[in-house]
């Protein structure tokens, strides 16, 4: 038995992911991090080996898919495997944001899958250099320290929980364990791509890194699990202490508050309105909130928070309500010059960001990619109006209002329609509606830029 199926094996023994009797679905590429994954789960002692179904895509991207997809059919017979395959067809390939589209066409498939053989697992080849460049890329962005964690090694997917088993294992032991073992794996040359932000990290800033400390890797996989026992100590801490401030109607008692320190307080906040499905409080917003709630001088107050709700203040206590009738409550829409990685209310249910790396956004929230001249920047978010039009492919245009009609977008709905559109004020897109067509230079890569547009239901939690 080799070094890492020895580790693997003592790893999901600590771990507990999953009995003999449970039936597994194990997303696979082809390329070599899947393939040892699989290898390494069929290498199981019968004691320790779940039922294995192995779920593959055929994105229909470039010639070599239809190999890979042989290859696994193959495969899977010779080695008596179930297999799930499916085809993502070039028809239903967007103009833009293909990576996400097919991303989200990926996952959308393994979860039928998981449908289709009663299974409540999904295994993932995800490993410690994945871990390692995502919490780079976040710590580079900023925002939550929670996000720092990085990947986690399981988290709630479908109706079953989504695992990643290769986490503590670097690449490079995974690529030793398939030359060792005669592996047969295929290469993805997009990879290979500097233009992608984590292919740069990959390939560049954390080979730099490892030329300073060749440890690097683990060091980081370390920080991750002590991070994430550490916010799971804070957070069932900060669920005791939020218990004690919460009377029997669900109101907050603002002198129980009040006897906790001001970081602890924050917290209890914030865990409050998490369960409410409020999520995007920042710390500035939960600071000003708690100065009004400790502001004596104003003992009634109503304040405005986002997902239709407020938080009311009444002397000794303060209540979170949700406004009943969302088209008739809601604000009419506000200008906004569109911040990057910054969320906006688009309609009653659902908010929009831009960002300039795709993996600012979630799994689960809806990504579209968009190359614009760099004259377009600054994009706004308003209201549309009656002039508002599109540009069509044919070189024509159409009127914003003809657009919402034929997609019979009610009255109501249509006073609440946003665009967003560029620095001529020009529409680029008619938001959750229809884009605009703009023509493309030769070589345009090299001066236009790509921004990812994502749009996220506001009541529903997002899982890291």
């Amino acid at each position: 038995m080799t070094d890492l199926q020895q580790a693997f094996e003592r790893h999901l023994e600590r771990s507990r992911f999953f009995a003999t009797q449970d039936k597994v679905v194990v997303a696979v590429s082809t390329g070599v991090d899947s393939m040892v994954l699989l290898d390494l789960l069929q290498h199981l002692s019968s004691k320790n080996r779940p039922q294995i179904i192995v779920a593959h895509m055929n994105h229909e991207l470039r010639k070599q898919s239809q190999l890979e997809e042989r290859f696994i059919r193959q495969y899977c017979k010779q080695n008596d495997l179930k297999l799930a395959v499916t085809h993502w067809p070039q028809d239903l390939h967007p103009q833009t944001g293909i990576e996400n589209a097919a991303r989200q066409a990926r996952y959308q498939f393994f979860r039928k899958v998981m449908k289709d053989n009663r299974a409540s697992i999904l295994l993932t080849a995800h490993h410690q250099n994945d871990l390692a460049e995502t919490m780079l890329m976040k710590m580079t962005r900023g925002g939550q320290l929670s996000q720092l964690v990085g990947i986690r090694d399981r988290r709630p997917f479908a109706s079953g929980t989504l695992i990643r088993p290769l986490l503590p294992f670097s690449k490079q032991q995974l690529k030793k364990y398939a030359l060792q073992h005669h592996l047969k794996w295929y290469e993805d040359k997009t990879n290979k791509d500097l233009n992608i932000q984590r292919n740069r990290f990959r390939h560049t800033i954390i080979p730099m890194l490892e030329e300073e400390n060749p440890q690097l890797l683990s060091h980081l996989e370390s920080y991750h699990q002590q991070l994430t026992d550490l916010l799971a100590w804070r957070d069932q801490e900060v669920a005791d202490q939020l218990a004690a401030c919460i009377d029997q109607q669900g109101r907050m008692i603002l002198t129980s508050l009040a006897r906790n320190k001001e970081i602890i307080r924050k917290e209890i906040l914030r865990q409050w309105f998490n369960q409410q499905g409020i999520y995007d409080i920042k710390d500035q917003q939960l600071d000003e909130l708690l100065e009004a709630l400790e502001n004596e001088q104003k003992p009634q107050q109503i304040i405005e928070l986002p997902h239709r709700y407020i938080l009311e203040k009444s002397y000794a206590t303060c209540a979170l309500k949700k406004l009943d009738n969302p088209l008739e409550n809601l604000q009419k829409p506000q200008d906004h010059v569109i911040k990057l990685e910054q969320w906006y209310q688009v309609d009653p249910i659902n908010l929009m960001a831009v960002s300039a790396e795709r993996s600012f956004f979630k799994d689960e929230e809806q990504v579209v990619s968009q190359w614009l001249a760099p004259d377009q920047f600054p994009l706004r978010l308003r209201q549309w109006r009656q002039k508002d039009r599109i540009r069509l492919k044919n070189g024509h245009h159409q009127l914003v209002k003809r657009v919402l009609i034929n997609q019979k977008v009610s009255r109501k709905q249509r006073d609440q329609q946003m665009v967003m559109v560029d620095a001529h004020d020009e529409v680029v897109w008619i938001v959750n509606q229809k884009w605009s067509w703009f023509e493309r230079p030769t070589g345009y890569q090299l001066t236009w830029q790509p921004c990812f547009i994502g749009i996220k239901n506001k009541e529903k939690k997002v899982n890291e």
